[in-house]
């Protein structure tokens, strides 16, 4: 990965990817508009319209953590603007990188998701995928976590209900990419929307009792090798927001998902 790539992303050469595009800075504009932020720079709200965490110089991430889309920018994002802003017009996108990298951690570390990541931290440490040496919230804030992960998104623009062509363009124009220069031993796939396309464009066969299913509720903790672009294991997890864990999966049983996961993993 380099410039090149997440620029790329921030300047989309096909009709479709750049239809997706302005539909999320329609939704950025919303957000913004609902606190009163209405002459934010044009340049900002291209930035806000998509996310990118990686390092190139300085991560080598064994494991993808694969998230469905961004989502609409939440108020740590809103509340940060500035820090945007003061890229100024013509920024080199890697400068944009660092801000990423501090907002996806803050919103791994915010109230409501705290759980969740001390848990998922935790399990990987137990199972030998990472080595913490220090508190889950320090290496999660200090970059460590993105040294491991590479997180990653399905649909690289926020707020677009995204169709099948939509899936399938964002795929091809840049997860593929991002898939052959990871190789990942693991691909965490959160949500509905990134395991069903990982069904889609891998074959996929169930390691040990797991069902192939489309619905994340019944495949969740089921450990799948992949075989296509590239070949790795995907464990398809619930998404970690408390639309699903909590609410469709009790959150006892989320992290017991994760944990049986990883075990499968390991003495595969």
């Amino acid at each position: 990965m380099d410039t090149s790539f997440v620029k790329r992303i921030e300047e989309p050469d096909r009709l479709q990817l750049q239809q997706q595009q302005e539909s999320a800075r329609e939704a950025v504009r919303e957000r913004l508009r609902d606190y009163d932020m209405t002459d934010v720079p044009d340049y900002v709200i291209r930035k806000l319209t998509y996310t990118y965490y990686h390092d190139w110089k300085t991560d080598d991430p064994r494991f993808m953590f694969l998230l469905e889309d961004p989502g609409i920018p939440g108020e740590h994002v809103i509340m940060e603007v500035a820090d945007y802003v003061d890229l100024a017009p013509g920024y080199d996108p890697y400068d944009a990188v660092q801000i990423d990298r501090r907002f996806g951690a803050r919103w791994l570390a915010k109230r409501g998701y705290t759980d969740f990541t001390s848990e998922f931290l935790e399990a990987c440490v137990d199972n030998g995928l990472i080595e913490l040496e220090e508190p889950w919230w320090q290496y999660l804030l200090s970059g460590g976590f993105f040294d491991d992960f590479y997180m990653a998104d399905v649909i690289k623009y926020r707020g677009a209900n995204a169709s099948a062509g939509d899936i399938n363009t964002s795929f091809y124009s840049s997860l593929s990419e991002e898939l052959e220069y990871l190789e990942p031993d693991l691909i965490f796939a959160f949500g509905k929307r990134a395991w069903t396309t990982l069904m889609e464009k891998f074959d996929i066969d169930s390691l040990g009792d797991g069902p192939v299913s489309d619905s994340i509720l019944d495949v969740h903790g089921h450990v799948y090798e992949a075989s296509g672009i590239v070949e790795t294991h995907v464990l398809p997890l619930g998404h970690m927001s408390g639309n699903c864990r909590g609410s469709q999966i009790p959150k006892a049983e989320y992290h017991r998902g994760i944990e049986d996961g990883l075990r499968k993993f390991v003495i595969s």
